[in-house]
């Protein structure tokens, strides 16, 4: 999801970020680990071990749906290419 999220918005990248739903961390990015974000954290908990934090909202799934289809669809575009 984080990575969804810095291709939409290029100035996250290189920052602690994580994507949440409701009151939770659902993930968060390398930077933001390193800083000891860990997912199913709290706001609160996730904000306190890194306030330089930057959550974006992720309620609204389509995104990473929409991201996911391009994947798949890539890949099985590259495996017929390569398949007899």
């Amino acid at each position: 999801y984080c990575q969804c999220e810095e291709i939409r918005n290029p100035s996250l990248r290189h920052i602690p970020i994580a994507v949440g739903q409701k009151h939770i961390i659902v993930t968060s990015n390398y930077v933001a680990r390193k800083m000891g974000v860990q997912k199913l954290m709290g706001r609160e908990d996730a904000m306190k071990v890194c306030p330089s934090l930057t959550i974006v909202e992720g309620s609204d799934l389509e995104p990473y749906r929409d991201a996911s289809r391009k994947i798949y669809v890539t890949f099985r575009s590259a495996i017929k290419r390569f398949t007899p």
